[in-house]
């Protein structure tokens, strides 16, 4: 073993299989004259009509069964990674109870019952109608005693997928995307059925994956292997209307590089090369993670990722008799990265100044006391002057106006720390 491989365990391959495998735009000086890839093409139709054919056949496989309805343990040594994989791409897409998400390429349905498990409506589709089967039977049985939502399946036609314009918050590609003899008209769909501000999340193997002895053997059935180009699904995302990509930067593999006690303690001191940069670089291109949103807001209140403002009302206290309309004005602003959208998504994350009607000594009376609606969406720091009307309770007393930003359907910003601002109010 040499020196360096007996200090970095593994930099000597992971660099050797770096230069190798590294696409030439993605390599420091040979991406100054290689041309980036353009977009997918769809294959000719009789050959997407012969793929498609075989996907469909792909799980009526004899003595296959069982290993279907196990996933994603059924093969106990990828099942940690799996799940990790597939969590790492939930965290990006910050889905919410209630959200419209389809699970696109579903296989039989193991994904689809964890996403409905998360309180989302979830549409599971795949092209092949004996895994639709199977996603139903282990759905129906999987989720017999949990409150929740159940998936609805359908089976792919091959091109065209089954939903209004603009009917879905999310869509989940989970090793699916990879398989398609048509990705360019399906990108075009996702766009399609994607509501304004939501996300597109696909996890796929990168390069080296065609040349897996599984994949030759997929291959031989008829099934489509293909290596995904992380610029070409790229430019391939902007060709179908997409308003960005982003690609996240994976863990490593624990096969790959582990830390013994000794070295960690000197990496969190800042010797940052004591991982080397390599193992990064192949985790990205061998498993890519990427998000595409539809915009016109990456990271908006129907999927907020941080909520805070700053609230300054125009006085302090006010005087006015018992069941007497007032007016309290506030100057708002968002001081975050999140952008309030005014309208939201289906009556959720809209945006408005709020208040709480306390007793003098703090006691809740009222906690839905009135809503001000923002004039615009607003990203972070943008202010607007925003006016609450309301009513004076029937009674005498002190009485305190407690202002706070809502997130309706999701949360009032106080529960994620943001400051409210209270306004003094005298009744008598």
């Amino acid at each position: 073993m040499s020196f360096l491989d007996r200090i970095f365990p593994g930099f000597l391959a992971a660099r050797r299989d770096l230069a190798a495998r590294r696409p030439p735009h993605f390599r420091p000086v040979a991406a100054s004259f290689a041309p980036s890839p353009a977009p997918f093409d769809d294959l000719p139709a009789p050959e997407v009509d012969t793929i498609n054919e075989s996907s469909r056949r792909y799980f009526e496989q004899d003595g296959m069964r069982a290993f279907w309805i196990n996933k994603p343990f059924s093969d106990a040594v990828w099942t940690g990674w799996t799940l990790w994989r597939f969590g790492h791409l939930l965290t990006a897409l910050d889905l919410r109870p209630g959200d419209r998400v389809l699970d696109f390429g579903c296989g039989s349905g193991w994904s689809s019952m964890m996403l409905a498990r998360m309180g989302t409506e979830v549409v599971g589709m795949d092209i092949a109608p004996a895994a639709i089967e199977i996603a139903r039977e282990t759905s129906a049985r999987g989720l017999m005693d949990v409150d929740v939502p159940r998936p609805r399946f359908q089976v792919y036609s091959g091109g065209r997928i089954d939903a209004p314009d603009g009917h879905f918050d999310a869509i989940v590609v989970y090793d699916a995307f990879h398989h398609l003899p048509n990705p360019r008209t399906v990108l075009d769909e996702f766009h399609r059925v994607l509501a304004p501000n939501s996300r597109l999340g696909l996890a796929e193997p990168g390069i080296g994956h065609a040349e897996g002895a599984h994949s030759r053997d997929e291959m031989a059935k008829g099934v489509l292997e293909r290596e995904l180009d992380l610029e070409q699904l790229h430019r391939s995302g902007l060709a179908a209307g997409f308003q960005g990509m982003e690609v996240l930067v994976p863990g490593l593999h624990p096969h790959s590089v582990t830390l013994p006690m000794r070295r960690l303690r000197w990496y969190l001191r800042g010797l940052s090369w004591l991982v080397p940069a390599d193992h990064v670089r192949l985790a990205i291109l061998r498993t890519p993670i990427a998000v595409f949103w539809k915009g016109p807001y990456f990271i908006s209140s129907a999927h907020p990722r941080d909520q805070s403002a700053a609230i300054k009302p125009g006085r302090a206290s006010l005087t006015c008799r018992p069941g007497e309309a007032f007016v309290i004005d506030a100057d708002v602003t968002n001081t975050n990265t999140t952008v309030w959208l005014k309208d939201g998504q289906r009556g959720r994350g809209v945006v408005r100044l709020g208040a709480h009607l306390l007793a003098g000594d703090g006691r809740a009376i009222e906690q839905d006391y009135g809503r001000a609606a923002i004039p615009h969406d607003m990203a972070r720091g943008s202010s607007a002057r925003l006016e609450l009307r309301l009513w004076a309770p029937g009674t005498a007393g002190r009485f305190i106006v407690r202002l706070d930003m809502v997130d309706e359907g999701i949360a009032w910003f106080a529960a994620e720390n943001s400051p409210t601002a209270d306004v003094t109010l005298m009744v008598g």
